[in-house]
């Protein structure tokens, strides 16, 4: 990875770990395909703590501190494309920092060095180091917050688009079920900056301990979009059934007008076809012809009635924009 000397203010790279002179800063990441060899030899070379060494071999679940005698192990959380998160370990000392990552996806860490080779002076110090690695994680945080904010806007586009589309209320539920792990990774995230931040973390000095105060007011505002964006997928599920109900309030209330208009017509259709021997209206010459029109006239004029009322039809609405 990188070696930075402080006489000379440059920056070398290198490909295999060498125990760092009191001149000199080293970051170097260790890949998952020969870590436990690799992991050996530095801690061979820098008598690390045996538990500092396996907290540095096995990933925690959540984002965490601990320190040591001569050096601590940080553990922290990135997020990927898929909004998947990423688990890193750092060990940092007092001339070293060595990092893993859980996939070994190098495209957050390659940036930081692009980074470090045109500005060597933020080698400087591990605090500095430290604290590029953890900004470019908040940044993918917030990246990954600007695209769900997106996600939820089509979702909630998508539910008065077809309120009765059930994938809908499922992808909203595996939305809130995956913000929430976020946020309970997020939470004690923001809680390792602090402790990185407090004045008593001896592997930051005092200028790089601003930055990582600065770098709070990021994760700060992670939480609370998470926070928002779970309250918006609970809200997504309520309204899509909310408009279903309404939906489905309105095909009732169209089937029933359509009764009321057929009743009183099924009745005089009814009072006509009882087999009695004298009904005086069926010798009439043109009985039929006054029956139907009277069956149609009621038809036709309750359907006018409702429509009037705003119970049926768009004259109410446009009655109420004039």
């Amino acid at each position: 990875m990188l070696k930075y000397n402080k006489q000379t203010k440059c920056i070398e790279r290198v490909e295999s770990f060498t125990l760092p002179t009191t001149d000199e800063i080293i970051w170097f990441h260790i890949e998952n395909k020969s870590y436990q060899k690799t992991l050996d030899t530095i801690t061979e070379q820098l008598k690390i703590h045996p538990l500092a060494k396996r907290f540095m071999e096995e990933f925690s679940d959540l984002p965490k501190v601990n320190i040591f005698k001569n050096e601590a192990v940080i553990s922290v959380f990135s997020i990927e494309e898929d909004f998947q998160p990423v688990k890193i370990n750092i060990l940092v000392g007092t001339n070293f920092i060595i990092t893993r990552e859980q996939e070994s996806n190098l495209h957050l860490l390659s940036e930081i060095i692009k980074h470090f080779e045109e500005n060597p002076e933020h080698m400087s110090h591990t605090g500095y180091i430290l604290y590029r690695i953890i900004d470019k994680v908040s940044i993918e945080f917030l990246r990954a917050v600007d695209e769900i904010a997106d996600e939820i806007q089509a979702l909630e586009k998508s539910v008065f688009k077809d309120p009765f589309e059930n994938k809908i209320g499922k992808k909203a539920y595996r939305w809130k079920a995956k913000l929430h792990d976020l946020r309970q990774i997020i939470e004690p995230q923001e809680n390792v900056i602090k402790s990185i931040g407090h004045s008593e973390f001896p592997y930051i000095n005092e200028d790089s301990g601003f930055y990582f105060q600065d770098l709070q007011h990021n994760y700060a505002r992670i939480i609370s979009a998470f926070d928002t964006f779970i309250e918006n997928m609970a809200s997504i599920f309520n309204l899509q059934l909310s408009l279903k109900s309404d939906h489905t309030n309105t095909i009732m209330k169209t089937l029933t007008l359509v009764s009321v208009i057929f009743i009183p017509m099924t009745f005089i259709a009814g009072l006509y076809g009882m087999n009695f021997e004298y009904i005086p209206e069926l010798k009439w010459d043109y009985g039929y012809l006054y029956v139907l029109l009277l069956i149609f006239g009621l038809g036709i004029g309750i359907a006018l009635y409702f429509r009037n009322k705003g119970w049926w039809g768009k004259k109410g609405e446009s009655e109420k924009t004039k």
